[in-house]
């Protein structure tokens, strides 16, 4: 292990030591602080709450946006915990819901694909499920740029039996876990490249979406189910699974990717209005445009 690595999980290690609802209450105040100062991101979250509930009046659209800022502060004040504490642990902080939808789509023997995103605290709910179940879910997520912080988050997402497969080489890793009956997480809820996605409807705007979970759902045949988790009010995690997405296949193998994704984004969206304030709306989740102006337009 590398002096880098070292040094990195030490200190991670000493954050992890402060009794839980300290550090959230940390999380919190450094995130008021961050509302305040980072205009750049509470202007993020404000653009996309004002487009996505037009509904809503001014007022509550702030304080949606400064919850959220709260909620994704204490989401990084829990990072050193779920780094740090057994998986164990991190299960008895959980609540489970819906197991019986999850189990009956495994006992099909073709692996589970869990549709899923940054709801809750993401990486505390992979752990505990993996207890829950038994078996931690293959994982596909992008590499963190700096090597030691790319080995410690893959270290804490595997200790529960998991497997964290990189994205731009995963099709050949999914292929041979849904052949050993695993379970896939898959994030359907950022934004991608035009070459890479969809278009499809998102809070009544067209987003660009990753077409390969609709890609690897016709192909397999494995079975789609809604995996999201929320911050209960005692501090607890209800970790959810929801009941099956159906599969849209016809001849029209065009049509059913674009169907299958609308379809899925659509299980997203529902799921993000229950609790929009545990979201990630900080994200630039529109930045894709479905057409550019050309440069002398712009001009």
């Amino acid at each position: 292990m590398s002096l880098a690595d070292r040094l990195l999980r030490g200190g991670v290690r000493a954050l992890s030591w402060p009794p839980l609802g300290l550090a959230r209450a940390v999380g919190r105040g450094l995130a008021g602080l961050a509302l305040r100062l980072d205009q750049r991101h509470r202007r993020i979250a404000l653009n996309n709450l004002s487009a996505s509930f037009p509904e809503k009046d001014p007022g509550w659209v702030q304080a949606t946006a400064k919850a959220c800022f709260a909620h994704l502060g204490q989401v990084v004040s829990e990072i050193p915990q779920v780094a740090m504490r057994s998986a164990a642990e991190l299960h008895a902080q959980a609540r489970f819901h819906g197991l019986e939808d999850l189990y009956r789509a495994w006992g099909r023997g073709q692996g589970v694909i869990l549709l899923t995103g940054h709801f809750g605290n993401w990486e505390w709910a992979n752990l505990a499920g993996g207890v829950e179940l038994g078996r931690g879910a293959v994982v596909v997520a992008r590499p963190v740029d700096w090597p030691p912080a790319d080995r410690l988050v893959n270290d804490w997402r595997c200790k529960a039996g998991g497997e964290v497969v990189p994205k731009n080489r995963s099709a050949r890793a999914l292929l041979r876990a849904l052949k050993e009956n695993r379970l896939l997480g898959i994030l359907l809820d950022q934004n991608v490249d035009w070459y890479d996605g969809e278009w499809v409807e998102f809070f009544g705007r067209p987003a660009c979406t990753n077409k390969g979970l609709a890609l690897l759902a016709r192909s397999t045949g494995a079975p789609v189910v809604p995996f999201y988790n929320w911050r209960g009010s005692d501090g607890r995690f209800d970790v959810h699974f929801g009941p099956e997405v159906p599969l849209v296949k016809t001849a029209d193998k065009t049509q059913d990717i674009w169907d299958n994704t609308q379809n899925y984004t659509r299980v997203l969206e529902e799921i993000i209005r229950q609790r929009p304030e545990q979201w990630f709306w900080l994200h630039q989740r529109w930045k894709t445009r479905p057409f550019h102006a050309w440069p002398r337009e712009r001009r």
